[in-house]
């Protein structure tokens, strides 16, 4: 008989000894009380997806509210092909990151339930301290993010020379009656007048 068969036989034997000598155990005397344990609450399980397409559709509701701001008054170049997908790609980072502000809160309000229910522990109070801290840095990020959007899109309606074009136009065809009313024209009613001062322009 090789080693490792020994082995293995001298395993069982013990094994069987164990169990021998353990028959009248009550292993219930060992198992802890319901009574005993830290209410949980009730068990639920969390919807991640329900959460992903609230996070699209809000990045979507801020990029469009975004970008009708700045680009709103001329149709023309919100629909051209790359405002479009940046607009997509804009949406997709935006809700990826109320996402994970989501996750990271939703971690933190765990962390905080464990120490209600009893873990009071050093390193409970350092993990539950860094996650703070990452909540800070979430907010700060989609702060700074925002911001970045904001700025392409301005610059943007700039490189355009929308801003030239609706100022000039809103001297052209405010009239002195206007001026003394005190008479507020949309910029989005300056659609017909925009392409018809770059046609005249053209000529």
């Amino acid at each position: 008989m090789s080693k490792k068969e020994e082995k293995i036989n001298d395993l069982q034997n013990e094994f069987q000894r164990i169990q021998e000598e353990n028959k009248e155990l009550d292993v219930s005397k060992y198992l802890a009380k319901r009574e005993d344990l830290p209410d949980l609450g009730e068990i639920v399980m969390y919807d991640y997806d329900a959460d992903i397409e609230e996070a699209k559709a809000q990045g979507k509701e801020v990029l469009g509210t975004l970008v009708d701001m700045y680009l709103g008054d001329n149709p023309v170049i919100v629909q051209h092909p790359y405002i479009q997908k940046k607009m997509e790609e804009d949406a997709q980072v935006y809700a990826d990151t109320i996402f994970l502000q989501k996750m990271t809160k939703k971690n933190f309000l765990t962390q905080l339930r464990q120490v209600d229910n009893g873990d009071t522990s050093a390193r409970m109070h350092e993990v539950i301290n860094q996650s703070i801290s990452q909540i800070r840095d979430n907010i700060k990020f989609s702060q700074s993010q925002r911001s970045e959007l904001e700025k392409f899109y301005k610059e943007t309606r700039r490189d355009m020379g929308l801003n030239e074009i609706s100022e000039t136009m809103n001297q052209k065809n405010v009239t002195e009656e206007d001026k003394e009313e005190g008479k507020i024209f949309d910029a989005r009613n300056l659609n017909n007048m925009i392409d018809n001062y770059l046609k005249n322009k053209k000529d």
